[in-house]
């Protein structure tokens, strides 16, 4: 069955506001240290706040239903940044830390998606 073109396309926005949401993460991520915007919270509060907005558009992209499949990708993502900052020479380092604040991050944007959806277990 086929979803009606209003819900397609606040769906396909979605996907786009994701799109967007990962590009700023990335800039973010791997831009050099002493060139980044002034942190307004704690680095792991950024992290949470950060993979919860990727995880948010992408959980209603996707289907609410399918917000594991929107955690998952947003997770493998701020891990796939983590490994790259470990690797980099921005002065950044790569952190277990910051990893586990991008999964409660993404679990909680895509938990406000789904219970805003109505989705139950």
């Amino acid at each position: 069955m086929r979803s009606p073109p209003s819900l397609l396309l606040i769906r396909r926005l979605a996907a786009f506001a994701a799109l967007m949401v990962a590009i700023v993460i990335a800039y973010l991520s791997l831009m050099p240290v002493d060139e980044g915007p002034a942190p307004v919270f704690t680095d792991k509060v950024n992290h949470f706040l950060a993979y919860a907005g990727l995880a948010a558009p992408l959980t209603l992209a996707l289907h609410p239903k399918r917000w594991l499949r929107a955690v998952i990708v947003a997770t493998v993502y701020g891990i796939g940044l983590e490994f790259a900052q470990a690797m980099g020479d921005a002065g950044r380092e790569g952190s277990v830390l910051d990893a586990v604040a991008n999964l409660l991050g993404a679990l909680a944007g895509a938990a406000l998606i789904r219970f805003a959806a109505g989705v139950r277990p």
